[in-house]
């Protein structure tokens, strides 16, 4: 990150120099594995790093600034933030600024951390009413399309929340925030009226309010939402993923020759042979040591486990915004048996730092945030109802990697062909409930961690958030409601307006550049 000094905005106020108590009624359990680094990190969670009792809400203070004003904050957040990574890699940034440029959605997609500085300074009285509310494991970009299907262990399909990148730990409000103001998107999208946005919005806060409340007063073992569990839409989305074959799912990217499956060069680059040394000594050593014993031992439909043969190694180009300039690699793996159909494709990309952790400042969480790879699989362990098998994490020339299969069973939600109010209501209720989930939910798998993982304390993964987001609401549940649904509408009328000003200044070449301001 750049040494620069931080973004300004306009009339902000300066942060108290103690923040108000936290309630004392948040029962959070720690389990039998305390220790000093698990009491520094509670001591840590009653000294936010973020303002939560500021004069303003961050969306008044932002619609209070010109477009100029906005404009610098904007090109100053993006310095800040991806200053030395431009300056390394003009031409992939230059893509994802374009491809930021395109719509409203691109641009949200692609400016999370611009979303955090927003709510550095805010009046967020559920987060000053409980600060330990402040300080459980967050997804960091929940916005309307990081929703989709994926396999886990058992080979259960599940409905949930993908892309655990922007992990993090911070207010579970800012979640709820986020994905709201991507939802006015979406319906703004489509043609909606303010009044049925915010009856889309209110369906959605309603439902996680509700959801925690059930956590609260039942078994919270999973929320799983599988082919049994779920209806309409979400229930199709499963039915297309189950459908899908694993032979075709190859043949994109593979060819057979020789009697041998490798990578389609048209589409992949080779990597030389150093390289392909390198990464396979990474993926032996490090990466299979992040696999939990139980889930490396699961056989294949010849009673044989897998044999973590790598029979290819290609280099890809990251496809996601948010990845600009970032290394992948695509890893083929020899199956079950020796039946080519069976193949394993994994993917290693580039591990970058969270956006939420340009605001977040708790230097016991660093510690153990330290390898943004692990970060990720940590995140993905703490609010997944189950993980995948193939997830882990690994360091290849220094930097940190994660680990994860292209999986055939793996299908992101599309909106294009959600459209009726009534489809709508009934997918942003689903969405509700797994937001409640991935923030009260441990994995159940957390017994067997990753040998890395299990060295953390306990308290990293909270096992009483429910209660916690509990005592935060306070029982004011339409009070709350409302603060959320509208930071929805408010902040996501800002996106379109910010979209414009970002586009303006990416025609005009004022944010490439990033000069920086003294």
């Amino acid at each position: 990150m750049s040494s620069s000094r931080p973004p300004s905005a306009s009339k902000i106020t300066k942060p108290p120099s103690r923040p108000p108590s936290a309630s004392q009624n948040t029962n959070v359990s720690t389990g039998p594995r305390i220790s000093s680094a698990s009491s520094r990190l509670r001591a840590t969670q009653n000294n936010l790093s973020f303002e939560v009792n500021a004069e303003q809400k961050a969306q008044d203070r932002i619609r209070t600034q010109s477009d100029d004003e906005r404009e610098q904050f904007i090109i100053n957040v993006f310095h800040e933030t991806f200053g030395d990574a431009i300056r390394n890699n003009e031409d992939a940034f230059r893509s994802r600024f374009r491809k930021m440029a395109e719509n409203p959605f691109n641009f949200y997609r692609g400016s999370a951390v611009l979303f955090y500085y927003d709510l550095k300074i805010d009046q967020d009285p559920w987060i000053a009413r409980n600060q330990l509310a402040g300080n459980i494991f967050i997804h960091g970009d929940l916005h309307a399309e990081n929703f989709g299907t994926y396999m886990d262990s058992h080979g259960i399909l599940h409905f949930d929340v993908n892309d655990f990148d922007e992990g993090y730990c911070g207010p579970f409000t800012w979640d709820v925030k986020r994905l709201l103001a991507s939802l006015y998107i979406v319906a703004y999208t489509k043609g909606f009226s303010n009044d049925t946005i915010r009856q889309i919005l209110t369906r959605y806060a309603d439902t996680y309010v509700k959801q925690v409340y059930e956590f609260c007063n039942s078994s919270k073992d999973q929320l799983p939402l599988t082919l049994k569990q779920t209806t309409g839409k979400i229930q199709l989305l499963l039915k297309e993923t189950r459908i899908q074959s694993h032979v075709e799912h190859l043949a994109k990217m593979t060819v057979i020759e020789n009697y041998e499956r490798k990578f389609k060069r048209s589409i992949y680059t080779d990597v030389d042979a150093q390289l392909y040394k390198d990464i396979n000594d990474a993926f032996q050593t490090i990466y299979l040591e992040s696999i939990p014993e139980p889930k490396k031992n699961i056989q294949g439909p010849s009673g044989s486990n897998v044999s973590c043969s790598i029979k290819d190694i290609v280099k890809c180009s990251s496809k996601g915004i948010g990845s600009a300039g970032a290394e992948s690699y695509t890893i083929l793996l020899e199956g079950p048996t020796e039946a080519l159909e069976n193949d394993i494709v994994l993917s290693m990309k580039q591990a970058l730092p969270s956006a939420v952790s340009c605001v977040v400042k708790n230097s016991e969480l660093e510690k153990y945030f330290e390898h943004h790879g692990l970060r990720t699989v940590l995140c993905s362990y703490a609010m997944q109802a189950s993980t995948p098998q193939w997830l882990g994490y690994t360091t290849l020339h220094g930097k940190h990697y994660l680990v994860d299969e292209v999986s055939t069973h793996s299908k992101g939600l599309s909106w294009s062909n959600i459209n009726d109010l009534k489809d709508i209501l009934e997918v942003v209720t689903y969405l509700g409930k797994v937001t409640a989930k991935i923030h009260c939910v441990a994995d159940s798998d957390c017994t067997n961690l990753p040998k890395n993982l299990s060295s953390l304390p306990l308290s990293i993964i909270p096992r009483d958030t429910e209660t916690t987001i509990r005592d935060a609401i306070g029982g004011q549940d339409d009070e709350f409601i409302n603060d959320m649904v509208n930071f929805g509408m408010t902040y996501g009328k800002q996106v379109y307006r910010d979209h414009r000003i970002f586009s303006d200044a990416v025609i005009n070449d004022r944010i490439s550049r990033l000069e920086k301001k003294e």
